[in-house]
């Protein structure tokens, strides 16, 4: 095949251009016109620069639309439109009703855009985003706290509540109606949720005064006769009263005495030993006689009052414990035991919700408890006591500063013994060597009072009085010469002395109120 180029008017055969035949020759004849012709092309000026690209802002051409889930819109365009083209149509779609009108509906949450070509040849953008349709939540919100600034808002379909709320409880109502216009689960995609970013006004930290007093009386009177009779004129025979077993008889005859004479009775380390429970003997040697007797009248009062106080946030649960541990022997396998620690003392647990209008719920379980020696058990050598514990565990609503008590307790108790031998021991008189009587009472009155206060911190210029801090120690003078264990020329005592008054709480200092402080002046000499 005979192939030729035109250059300058000239047919030149390709045989002959090329400079003779052969497949190299022809490639150095191809190479040698490349050469010859492109330099006579014109290079850009810009030829060795990098490539740029310029985005130009469609800002002045765009427009964000909202348009609910499953819902349609309708948008109105001040210049006339020939074309609408959605770019995701599983988002939104369009329908164009006129030039000027046209119908969005949205598909599922997202955004996308809607490009628009006008009559004049120019591109218009719509930028769509679909979402919920929180009108009716929003207006449920105002009738739930009428004060509040809450307000919900759609994300990517989450529901987004911002805002003020009066209190936690009109919060946790907002959040439960939320659940309800939340759309169901997608196939394919996770439900969505409600992020709560709202800020609930006022104080929200709580403190708790807590108040446990109790007094507890007791009275016992006993009377009991344990004895023995024998002797010369009574051969052969003796009596022995062991009601109540006040104290234990041990008679018998001594190691080297004659069976054939009278057989002597001993007392004491060798005969008779006299037991701690016994509190009056009375013995006759010459006829072999000796009471024991048990007469005690026995008065207990009792008065614990406890304090505790302390400061939580309000949803959080604050513990208080002043007290200790005492340790319990625990038997193990392979005769071993482990040693496990109890704790006792004044406890407070309690979880404080704030709600609106200053009202404040509380979940309180005070508890006072004290080591019982009287109640102590005894294993391996271990002496493990008892706890005697006062506790209640409740939950209450009232206001800011208001007391209510939340445990009481009257409990009184009468106990009477009498045993006695039938027939003497109810002989008037004489009957009371055969008798034994015991009558004991009781009275506890126990009270627990809550007190909650919302709270606030200390501002930098204001100082809490702190324990010891008015203490001054005493000069040798006063510690050796008059006993006393502190100074009254104190801090607090020439505060006092200068106020005129006894140092004591000021209602206007913060911190805790009531009487605190050492004693004055007077209370120390």
């Amino acid at each position: 095949m005979d192939m030729t180029l035109r250059m300058g008017g000239a047919r030149t055969p390709r045989s002959e251009r090329l400079g003779g035949g052969g497949r190299w020759g022809r490639a150095l004849a191809v190479a040698s016109l490349l050469g010859s012709v492109l330099p006579a092309v014109a290079q850009p000026k810009d030829a060795g620069q990098p490539f740029k690209a310029t985005v130009q802002s469609g800002s002045d051409a765009q427009q964000r639309v909202m348009v609910p889930l499953h819902r349609s819109v309708t948008v109105d365009t001040s210049v006339e439109v020939t074309r609408a083209d959605v770019v995701n149509r599983n988002i939104a779609d369009v329908q164009v009703i006129s030039a000027t009108r046209m119908l969005i509906t949205g598909q599922s949450f997202g955004e996308t855009s809607i490009v628009l070509l006008g009559k004049d040849g120019q591109q218009r953008i719509l930028e769509i985003a679909v979402e919920l349709d929180l009108t009716a939540y929003n207006a449920a919100i105002k009738n739930i706290d009428p004060h509040s600034t809450a307000e919900a808002r759609s994300l990517r379909g989450n529901i987004v509540l911002t805002g003020t709320v009066s209190g936690t409880e009109r919060a946790q109502r907002m959040l439960e109606l939320a659940e309800l216009f939340l759309p169901p689960a997608t196939q394919g995609g996770g439900r969505t949720k409600v992020q709560n970013q709202l800020e609930i006004a006022g104080e929200q930290q709580v403190l708790l005064r807590c108040v446990v007093a109790e007094m507890n009386r007791s009275a016992s009177r006993e009377l009991g006769i344990n004895g023995f009779l024998a002797g010369q004129n009574l051969r052969d025979a003796f009596v022995v009263n062991q009601i109540g077993g006040i104290n234990p008889i041990n008679i018998g005859a001594a190691a080297d005495a004659n069976v054939r004479q009278n057989i002597p009775f001993l007392t004491g380390q060798d005969g008779i030993p006299l037991a701690t429970a016994s509190t009056l003997s009375l013995g006759f040697p010459r006829v072999q006689t000796q009471l024991f007797l048990k007469a005690m009248a026995d008065n207990k009062l009792l008065r614990v009052l406890a304090e505790p106080n302390l400061v939580a946030i309000s949803g959080e649960t604050a513990s208080f414990l002043a007290g200790g541990e005492f340790p319990i022997p625990v038997p193990q396998g392979n005769q071993t035991v482990t040693i496990e620690f109890k704790e006792f003392g004044v406890r407070l647990n309690f979880t404080p919700i704030v709600r609106g209008n200053d009202r404040i719920r509380l979940r309180v379980s005070p508890e006072v408890s004290e080591l019982d020696f009287t109640t102590a058990a005894q294993f391996q050598g271990f002496v493990i006591p008892g706890l005697t514990s006062r506790s209640t565990s409740t939950t209450i609503e009232l206001g800011s500063g208001q007391t209510i008590a939340i445990a009481g307790l009257l409990n009184d108790q009468v106990r009477g013994i009498a045993t006695r031998l039938p027939g003497v021991g109810d002989v008037p008189v004489l009957g009371s060597l055969f008798r034994s009587v015991s009558f004991q009472r009781s009275l506890s009155e126990l009270v627990i009072l809550v007190t909650p206060e919302l709270v606030a911190p200390l501002d930098a210029h204001q100082n809490v009085p702190l324990p010891g801090k008015d203490h001054a120690s005493p000069n040798d003078l006063e510690l050796y010469a008059l006993g006393m264990l502190e100074s009254p020329e104190g801090a607090g005592a020439k505060s006092a002395k200068v106020a005129g008054t006894e140092a004591g709480s000021n209602p206007n200092d913060p911190g805790l109120h009531g009487p605190w402080g050492h004693a004055s002046e007077t209370e120390t000499r």
